[in-house]
Order: C-alpha cells, then structure tokens, then sequence
C-alpha cells in the first residue's frame, strides 16, 4: 500500500473537531434516553446506559485535551526558526511511496446540505446546512428543545443567553425570539440531532441530505 500523505495540522484538528462533535452528541443522547428509563421506572439498565454515556463524555474530555495539545505543538512549530520548519514542513515535491500495487479510488462528493419537510407542511431549506438547522429548531420551538437541555461540546444546544456560547462565537445562528442555536458540528451530526430531537417531542418531520 502507499504511504499516506501527512496531513496539515488544520486536518487534524478538524477531524478532532468532528469527533468531538459526533460522540457527544451520541453521548447526549444516551443520557437522555437513559434519563427516560429511569422515570419509566426502568432502573438497572437505565442507570448501566447512563454510566456508558458518562464513560463517553470522558471520552469527548481526553480528546479534547489532545486538540489543545496538538494546538500546542503547532504553535511550538509557528515560533521556531525557519530553518527549522523548513525540515518539519512536508515539501510540495513529496510523493507517497511507490509499491507494486495500484489502487483504484472513487471520489463521491459530499453531501453538505440538507432540507425539512414537516408533517404540517413547513419546507425549510437554505444554501447554509447551519441556517437550516437553526431554522428547523425555530419552527418547532426554541424553548421546546432548550427544555431538554442538550448539550454539543459541553455549550447549550439552544439558549437565550448568547454569553453561554464561547467557544465558537461564530458557529451560533440568531433565530426569532431572541435565541441562538449552536452549530459547530457536521451535516450528519445535524441531521441525526435533529431527528433525536423530533422523537423526544413526537414531531414528525423527513430530512433529506442535497
């Protein structure tokens, strides 16, 4: 096989980023699943499902400080002498390794957009997969989902209070009612949030990836 090309450093804190992102709202989910257990009087397997979720946000915790470790070493790497990083630096004239084997690779774009449709006939589609996600938690009700107290990298998911938003000031959208939703995760992160969050308020809706 050939070798892999070395990948930037914005790489890899982009594939930490969704990591992050995509395990903790997993992570959420359980734990609101779990919280529904428990008041079904579910107790064992609700409190064992809980604990999972808990060992997930740990997880979430340890790769998040390995992003901060690796911001480290980056800025380690933009202070040092140019003769230095004319070492580190990969050189444009690099190729992977040559072996007896050849690989065939198919490129599928990408889907990076979705749209709504709900059952009462609201369409929401925008050119931003962040907008239209903000726009579909503002059809079925900001407070509505800020009740159930989600969470994406350890921020609410939906709050009135735009100070509670840190640590992507630019990845949160202002919808009507003076609330703003947090959208720093992938498209399928989204889409998968969003139809966690229809079941938990039984609102029907179908979502389809553009």
């Amino acid at each position: 096989m050939s070798k892999p090309l070395i990948m930037t450093h914005a790489d890899v804190l982009a594939a930490i980023d969704l990591v992050v992102d995509e395990v903790g709202t997993e992570s959420q989910r359980i734990r609101d699943a779990g919280s529904v257990a428990l008041k079904a009087n579910i107790l064992k397997p609700a409190k064992k499902a809980i604990a999972y979720a808990e060992r997930m946000a740990e997880f979430v915790r340890k790769i998040r400080a390995l992003g901060d470790e690796w911001k480290a070493l980056q800025s380690e790497l933009d202070a040092a002498a140019p003769e230095v990083k004319e070492i580190v630096s990969p050189k444009p004239s690099q190729k992977p390794r040559k072996t007896g084997f050849k690989r065939v690779v198919t490129q599928v774009k990408p889907k990076t957009n979705f749209v709504v449709d709900f059952a009462d006939g609201a369409h929401i589609a925008d050119k931003q997969a962040g907008r239209v996600f903000a726009l579909a938690i503002e059809h079925i009700g900001p407070s509505k989902v800020a009740a159930l107290s989600l969470l994406q990298g350890e921020e609410p998911l939906v709050t009135n209070n735009l100070s509670l938003l840190k640590k992507y000031p630019k990845a949160n959208v202002a919808i009507k009612g003076g609330w703003y939703v947090r959208t720093h995760s992938g498209t399928l992160a989204k889409t998968k949030l969003l139809k966690s969050i229809a079941k938990s308020l039984k609102i029907r809706l179908s979502i389809k990836l553009v």
